[in-house]
């Protein structure tokens, strides 16, 4: 070596914060490829953040090519993206995601039957779900939708898939690749109820029921369920709350005149999720608006817009107890308007809410108000909302929802 020349160290002895520097800077496919190369990079990208994107399509492009195509928006880099998935993936419409995989409805044209499969865009796994006709009400109504389908791990392969459908009265399980699916029947009231919202924490499905009755008494109930498609059991645990409950003082912090989870001039969407095995209740307040138009003389038209948000730990025994809180610890939250999702706040603000709330309709007895669509960013320790991101063509756009893809990092010991 002559005099003067720098020393630097081995490559492989750069620490795993400077690597996962480099990592973060990487197209998501590079990274999976480098995570095999070896131990040290397969270790170091696995403490990286998960990627966050906003989808924004999923869909064919028949005029040029004969596979999907996925168009979203990176949030860590600012910019629209396209992902191009196999052929061997059937054409169909995104309808939600969980815990990394995509829930996408197609149509089935020799039947007339819609299918449900789950899809996961990096490797392109395909997890067929079974068909709706094994659904009692499937054989009345082929156009049945599920507004709400919950997986109980990444590794959905070994996961229990639990569904809402039949606009909220009915709730069924199954393993993928099941032939048919578990309905449970196991409520025994008047049909005055709607299963709002289903998530998984800590092995158990808990699901929030909404009873319009406030006379109706239901107190919270276990249930252990067996699937169809083997021996194995999932715990089932209801968490009742009447309409006036989910939307009075204990939530809203003030009256707002009629208690009712669609009042005059504002609504009240709760949301259940796993926040770092702890389980959280959300409830978003939306309040109405009026878009005077450009010109004296359009109509006005009404619309909700996202005001604030209330987070509650919940402790689920014979009754519920729900603790009002100030700050999510190391997590961050994002809701869209079906969907909420749990994070490590690595690469986000603390104790913040990130929304997206996409053109959609809510109706109520009376009529149907339309929300504007928008987002932003809440913070629970003030309430503050930043309508900060994404950039404007984004929030333009009709339908949009969170997703965070699944990375499977290599294989090493």
């Amino acid at each position: 070596m002559r005099k003067g020349d720098m020393v630097h160290p081995p490559w492989e002895e750069l620490p795993h914060d400077i690597w996962g520097f480099i990592f973060q800077r990487l197209p998501l496919v590079d990274r999976v490829h480098a995570s095999v190369v070896c131990k040290q990079w397969s270790s170091a990208l696995k403490q990286t953040p998960r990627p966050a994107w906003i989808l924004l399509h999923l869909d064919d492009d028949t005029q040029y090519c004969h596979h999907m195509i996925m168009s979203y928006f990176d949030f860590g880099e600012g910019a629209i993206k396209y992902l191009n998935l196999p052929e061997s993936i059937p054409k169909g419409a995104a309808t939600g995601a969980s815990r990394g995989w995509l829930r996408v409805r197609t149509e089935d044209t020799t039947t007339d039957n819609p299918q449900i499969y789950l899809l996961d865009p990096i490797s392109g796994v395909q997890l067929p779900l079974p068909p709706m006709s094994t659904i009692r009400s499937a054989s009345e109504d082929t156009n049945i939708i599920f507004p709400k389908i919950e997986i109980s791990s990444q590794d959905a392969s070994q996961s229990v898939v639990a569904a809402v459908f039949d606009d909220g009265k009915s709730l069924a399980l199954c393993n993928p690749k099941d032939k048919r699916w578990t309905v449970f029947e196991g409520l025994d009231i008047a049909d005055n109820y709607s299963y709002t919202c289903i998530t998984f924490c800590n092995g158990i499905l808990y699901a929030l029921i909404i009873i319009e009755n406030d006379a109706t008494i239901l107190q919270t109930r276990t249930h252990s369920i067996k699937l169809a498609g083997g021996d194995r059991h999932v715990i089932l645990k209801l968490i009742p709350f009447s309409k006036s409950e989910i939307s009075s003082p204990i939530f809203l912090e003030c009256p707002l005149g009629k208690l009712d989870s669609f009042g005059n001039n504002w609504a009240a969407i709760p949301y259940l999720v796993d926040s770092n095995n702890e389980l959280l209740l959300v409830v978003k307040i939306l309040d109405d608006k009026v878009d005077e138009g450009d010109q004296e003389d359009e109509p006005q038209i009404p619309y909700y817009r996202v005001a604030t948000f209330r987070a509650f730990k919940v402790e689920a025994s014979d009754t519920v107890c729900l603790k009002r809180l100030s700050s999510l610890e190391d997590q961050t939250l994002f809701i869209d308007g079906t969907d909420i999702v749990s994070l490590p706040c690595e690469s986000f603000s603390n104790h913040c809410i990130y929304f997206l709330e996409e053109s959609s309709v809510y109706a109520d007895e009376s009529r149907k108000v339309t929300t504007y669509p928008q987002s932003g960013v809440f913070y629970l320790n003030d309430g503050r909302i930043e309508h900060s991101f994404p950039c404007g063509d984004i929030t333009r756009r009709r339908n949009f929802s969170w997703f965070f893809p699944n990375i499977k990092i290599g294989g090493f010991n």
